[in-house]
């Protein structure tokens, strides 16, 4: 008994770490309990091994993103127009990253659709506003694993595509699509155990909890994800499985993280759903003078910080909605137990997201600088409207502004 108090001592010392373990935890104290006295202590010796395994790279993520700096000057905020870069000439430059080069709009796309990840939004704007040769052609239905896209689904692509989402917001929306959607109201219908209390707000915030506990006692057991999607790192298995769909969570506590974050870096272009506008801004610079007029007109109007310049974007930009219930513009003030449920389920995905936020700021910092549009794109207010959400990565001590800010600098300094 004493070595089982020991054991639940360092647990409640490490709260963040505890929340990722799910059912690790459980079944290593339980066979601690059942065994005698002497293999109590390998019991515990393979817990702490196991336990660092995990959460060494989690505390690692979090310490790269401490060093990014301190607050500092923002860049110029002049809105003077610069046509995009020319094609032939732009492609002869030397980048720091894959993910700021041109992009031919001749050739032909990729787009990897992640369920929940404004998917359907960029299939649209690629068809029928850029003109694009894009896989898959339909908005929904094929939303395939990286892996089976480019192995079968899109194996003739030239650019491989993807779109991010906040690992907080993108478990809401999976559960808003099964419970409101008429897709999702199909697909759970046969399991009565459902959670569908209501249709009000604080129906949603009891039925999103209890769908959370389910798949947090499940662990990555896949005998019952309601039909529907399994929230558990849904995005990094998108990256990881060499399955074609992952909607039933298999593996979903372990991916294999090295492989994620090789394939995150692999991509020719990282949307982010929490700055889609700014990702456009980044794509159509990249299509140069050859890009669809519609592009190159957005990237004029729009790409600016400004108000003149917001009730373009408004107009331009284009929205796929699959339903209208659940819609929330803030999550931060769900209930502390539920939002650790989303972190236990989640904590693959963070990881994968905070750097995909990183190198995201570092890329619209090259857009923003003289090598490129030079002038503000990420505007103050985006930043204001995410700092609050976004706060709850890293352990609660992300940033974006700082983020935002220090990438700039980083990009000044290299000038």
């Amino acid at each position: 008994m004493r070595h089982r108090s020991s054991l639940k001592n360092r647990l409640a010392a490490m709260p963040n770490e505890r929340r990722i373990l799910g059912s690790h935890q459980k079944n290593v104290s339980y066979a601690c309990a059942k065994s005698s006295s002497k293999c109590t202590k390998k019991c515990v010796l393979l817990f702490l091994v196991t336990t660092l395994a995990l959460v060494v790279p989690y505390r690692y993520g979090r310490e790269i993103l401490r060093k990014l700096g301190t607050d500092n000057v923002l860049t110029n905020t002049s809105t003077h127009h610069i046509p995009p870069l020319d094609f032939e000439n732009v492609k002869k430059m030397q980048y720091p990253s894959k993910q700021i080069t041109p992009l031919d709009p001749a050739h032909n796309f990729s787009f990897v659709h992640i369920s929940k990840c404004a998917g359907s939004t960029w299939i649209r704007l690629f068809k029928k506003i850029l003109k694009l040769n894009v896989c898959p052609e339909h908005e929904a239905g094929q939303e395939h694993t990286v892996s089976y896209q480019q192995q079968y689904g899109c194996k003739d692509a030239d650019y491989t595509l993807i779109s991010l989402r906040s690992p907080r917001h993108h478990v809401w929306s999976q559960f808003t699509m099964c419970k409101y959607s008429t897709w999702g109201k199909n697909r759970t219908r046969n399991n009565e155990d459902f959670p569908r209390s209501g249709d009000k707000y604080e129906d949603d915030d009891v039925d999103f909890d209890s769908w959370l506990g389910h798949f947090v006692l499940m662990g990555n057991e896949t005998h019952n994800h309601y039909e529907c999607y399994n929230p558990v790192n849904f995005q990094t298995r998108a990256l990881t499985s060499e399955r074609r769909y992952v909607h039933d969570g298999n593996g979903g506590f372990n991916p294999n993280m090295a492989l994620a974050m090789n394939r995150q870096k692999d991509f020719d272009f990282v949307a982010l759903v929490e700055f889609v506008h700014e990702s456009q801004c980044m794509l159509f610079y990249r299509l140069g003078n050859n890009a669809p007029p519609a592009a190159i007109s957005y990237l004029s109007k729009s790409c600016h910080c400004g108000e003149e310049h917001e009730e373009h974007q408004k107009n331009g930009t284009v929205h796929v909605q699959h339903h209208n219930m659940g819609k929330r513009s803030s999550l931060r003030d769900l209930p502390h137990a539920t939002l650790s449920k989303v972190e236990i389920l989640t904590l693959a995905d963070s990881f994968i997201y905070v750097n995909a936020l990183k190198n995201f700021m570092d890329e619209m910092a090259w857009l923003e600088s003289d090598d490129a549009l030079g002038r503000r794109v990420v505007c103050d207010n985006a930043l204001k409207k995410w700092e609050l959400e976004l706060a709850y990565l890293d352990g609660g001590h992300f940033n974006v502004t700082k983020l935002y800010r220090n990438a700039v600098i980083k990009k000044q300094q290299q000038q």
